[in-house]
């Protein structure tokens, strides 16, 4: 049923004014987040984690409540991605900071681990790299089922530049695009693996992936964290920082430790700055 769901979703969405979607879509996050709340312990828990204490129940609600209607937006963002130009993804850019950044990273030859957290029009970043740099772009993702529904989510990524390869089989595929000069992308806030470092996370510890700071050791690759913030008109801002190099200093789960904390901390600014932006809905602590 999800799957014929997903098909059925990606035949209408191209269909429907953008407005008009981005509202469709803002009211079924407002209905998902009214019949949900009361389930979504760890997503509550998260924001509470970022708002502090001293956020009221009615203001972590009310953070919660524009994380519902944003991540439904992402969601006829992707059903109707497959259908857009580059010229209709250019006109969803607002506008766009660092990209200096990037094209100095992969003018270096070592091709580029990039990425974000679940963090707004995740997507967009990724597009942004896939139009205007021209260069291919692998992403680990988790196997979804039924099988059917996997292919269809790989073949829609596709469609929009995107190579997206199953965890099993990530790692040896996302070393070969860095060998070849082209970019790696990850989610750089949740360990899938639970084989990364231990850090302090908004003041808790918790345990953070480290495959971006690993593979940047071991083939010198830069790291680039990009964020993609949702505006009000539904258009993305872009900001990308500046690339991160890590140093070896032969302690290599030190140096593993320090590259994490490093991209913690910038994660932490962005998330702070934007809660509702911050789409985690598994438990990180």
């Amino acid at each position: 049923m999800l799957y014929y769901l997903y098909r059925l979703a990606g035949w209408i969405c191209p269909l429907i004014p953008e407005r008009v979607g981005y509202g469709l879509f803002a009211r079924l996050g407002d209905l998902v987040f009214l019949f949900t709340a009361k389930n979504q312990r760890t997503y509550f828990y998260n924001l509470r984690r970022v708002l502090g204490d001293q956020a009221t129940a009615a203001e972590v609600r009310a953070v919660a409540r524009r994380g519902f209607q944003n991540l439904l937006k992402n969601y006829f963002d992707f059903f109707r991605g497959h259908a857009l130009t580059r010229d209709k993804i250019r006109a969803q850019l607002a506008g766009v900071e660092g990209m200096e950044y990037l094209e100095q990273a992969l003018a270096k030859g070592k091709g580029v681990v990039a990425g974000s957290a679940h963090f707004g029009n995740w997507d967009m970043v990724i597009h942004l790299a896939a139009i205007y740099l021209q260069t291919e772009i692998v992403v680990p993702n988790e196997r979804l089922k039924p099988e059917k529904l996997f292919q269809y989510v790989l073949a829609q990524r596709r469609s929009q530049g995107i190579e997206m390869v199953p965890l099993e089989i990530a790692p040896r595929l996302l070393i070969k695009a860095l060998k070849a000069g082209h970019i790696a992308g990850l989610a750089y806030d949740r360990d899938l693996t639970k084989s990364g470092p231990v850090v302090e996370f908004f003041g808790q510890p918790t345990q953070m992936p480290d495959g971006a700071v690993q593979l940047a050791l071991k083939y010198g690759s830069p790291v680039i964290m990009g964020f993609s913030v949702r505006q009000p008109d539904n258009r993305s801002c872009v900001y990308i920082e500046p690339p991160l190099e890590f140093v070896k200093t032969g302690n290599n789960e030190q140096d593993i430790c320090e590259g994490v904390r490093r991209m913690v901390a910038i994660m932490e600014k962005y998330i702070r700055k934007y809660p509702d932006q911050w789409l985690m809905f598994q438990k990180i602590w």
